[in-house]
């Protein structure tokens, strides 16, 4: 054996650095692939008390190691009807105040990391799409019979750190809405936010930025 090793030393030594650098670039895949992970921003959106059902919060936390922009935020509702889209970047004012704080005006800005923003409940979301729309509503329930809730997706657009292309943070929900009761429970289609970064999410980014921004 080790005859035909000094005898094929060449082929020996090549197949080593061939085996060396297979090694290496195993290697740099796994740090590379570490790195990228650790870079890629994670948005996480949930109801904010479970047991307030359509009345929970929305949350949006940044669980990215960096900062988050939220740019700003689109709500959409599938009804038998058709899909409504809503705005919900910016706050309404509260009675009385004049000359509110700028963070009380609008949800747009800088999220830190590990940071959460509360947006309003799921009912008032509901409520504001179907208002624009011109559907009454009754506890986020349709007044009309003929009306009836599929689903409702959040779709947070945010930039993170030095990134200059916008991204999605989008999670929906079920409507499931009881007849009898006219009560509406919201179920998650997905145990995990998706983040959208395709090129036909991005155009419809720009979409929403000329008729909502």
């Amino acid at each position: 054996m080790l005859e035909w090793i000094h005898q094929n030393s060449t082929l020996v030594n090549s197949l080593t650095s061939i085996g060396t650098l297979f090694i290496w670039l195993f290697y740099a895949q796994l740090l590379y692939l570490g790195f990228s992970r650790q870079r890629r921003p994670r948005m996480l959106i949930n109801k904010g008390v479970g047991h307030e059902y359509i009345d929970s919060p929305c949350l949006v936390c940044n669980m990215s190691q960096e900062a988050v922009f939220v740019f700003f935020v689109i709500v959409r509702l599938k009804t038998s009807k058709g899909i409504l889209t809503a705005p919900m970047t910016d706050i309404s004012p509260r009675s009385g105040d004049e000359n509110p704080a700028l963070h009380e005006r609008t949800r747009q800005g800088p999220l830190d990391s590990g940071e959460c923003m509360e947006f309003v409940s799921f009912r008032d979301m509901i409520a504001t799409i179907a208002e624009r729309a011109g559907i009454e509503t009754d506890n986020g329930y349709p007044c009309d019979p003929d009306i009836e809730l599929e689903w409702l997706e959040i779709n947070v657009v945010c930039i993170y750190g030095s990134d200059d292309k916008a991204f999605g943070a989008v999670r929906k929900f079920r409507v499931c809405a009881d007849d009898d009761t006219r009560e509406v429970e919201l179920l998650p289609t997905s145990l995990d936010t998706s983040r959208r970064t395709s090129p036909r999410y991005r155009r419809r980014i720009k979409r929403w930025l000329r008729e909502y921004q």
